[in-house]
């Protein structure tokens, strides 16, 4: 065994002796000591001689600073194992860029089939035109069909076409991609959709399951009825509070039929709710409302994007209004202000 496996397999053995200090069952057995392996025997390969170990390193690095109990650590270790970043992510990502069964969008450039323009599917329609998804301000339906950044130059009809000519069509596939790209790495991710039905006590249960998505006639996404996320949001609950009530939102039947998990590790318990409190505002909850009948007609199934009741708000509470002493100093010190200006 030359020096370099040496060094490998003592990074695999560090590895593991954090791995096994991680608060959940998932982060330990389920995500991290596969990644790890994986990764271990990736470089082992003769084939792959060329890789370093420098994601190994990272990793350890980062697993000791989140056993060390550093809050940038640990969501790192959150966001790589929940799919906010990483391997996972892309896994999640690359079903929702096209859209079973639709027909493909025109050519631009008619002999190059490359040059369709992206494809975006339902689900993606919905992400990247919420502000609870889409990481800056959310995009508006025209802006799907009409990137911004595509100048007046490239509708046909435009004064700046007339006076200048056509717009390049490579340029036009080249800009449409790259707005894509852009925006979708702007996007978080779900785990799952969420299929949810209107119950006749006008509460909405929440189901997961895959017979459940066929009955609707729409697909699964990334770790669909594993309860992962399910997991998540049981951990980010309070120790005082029970299961989800009917004001915390629609009534999840994964969740209630589970003994709540709890945390096995060292950190303070208060840190890690914190951790996972903050890890659900960065997870989308994507649910489906199928067709139904209303007094105003039939409505068609759509999908909606919304957060789960016990996230990290995304913005600062309101603050109580500024009563007449307030205002009545706030006037004063303007005007001394002004005073010392001049």
């Amino acid at each position: 065994m030359n020096g370099d496996v040496k060094a490998i397999f003592s990074l695999y053995r560090k590895c593991l002796r954090q791995i096994r200090r991680l608060p959940t069952v998932y982060l330990r057995s389920q995500f991290f000591r596969l990644r790890v392996g994986d990764d271990v025997r990736v470089i082992l390969n003769p084939k792959h001689a060329h890789l370093q170990s420098t994601k190994i390193k990272r990793d350890l690095w980062k697993l000791e600073g989140a056993n060390a109990g550093y809050a940038k650590c640990f969501d790192y270790i959150l966001n790589t194992a929940y799919g906010r970043r990483g391997s996972l992510r892309w896994e999640i990502l690359n079903p929702l860029r096209s859209e079973p069964g639709a027909e493909l969008p025109p050519r631009i450039i008619p002999a190059v089939e490359s040059s369709r323009p992206p494809q975006y599917s339902k689900e993606m329609k919905a992400l990247l035109t919420s502000d609870i998804s889409h990481m800056t301000r959310a995009l508006t339906p025209a802006a799907l069909l009409h990137p911004p950044i595509l100048p007046p130059r490239a509708d046909p009809n435009s004064p700046e076409a007339r006076a200048l000519g056509p717009f390049s069509k490579r340029r036009e596939v080249n800009l449409r991609w790259r707005f894509f790209q852009q925006e979708v790495q702007k996007t978080a991710l779900p785990l799952q959709v969420v299929v949810e039905e209107p119950q006749s006590d006008g509460s909405a249960s929440r189901k997961t399951d895959g017979a459940s998505l066929a009955r609707v006639g729409i697909r699964s996404i990334g770790l669909q009825d594993s309860g992962v996320f399910e997991e998540i949001e049981a951990l980010a609950l309070p120790p005082s509070k029970g299961p989800l009530s009917a004001k915390d939102g629609p009534r999840n039947d994964v969740l209630l039929e589970k003994p709540k998990p709890t945390f096995e590790s060292h950190l303070p318990t208060r840190f890690l709710r914190r951790r996972y409190q903050q890890l659900l505002a960065r997870i989308p909850v994507l649910a489906y409302v199928p067709p139904r009948t209303t007094p105003k007609g039939v409505q068609a199934g759509k999908y909606q994007v919304k957060q789960s009741p016990h996230a990290v708000k995304r913005f600062a509470p309101v603050h109580a209004t500024a009563g007449d002493a307030d205002m009545a100093w706030i006037r004063y010190a303007e005007s001394s202000q002004r005073g010392k200006s001049r």
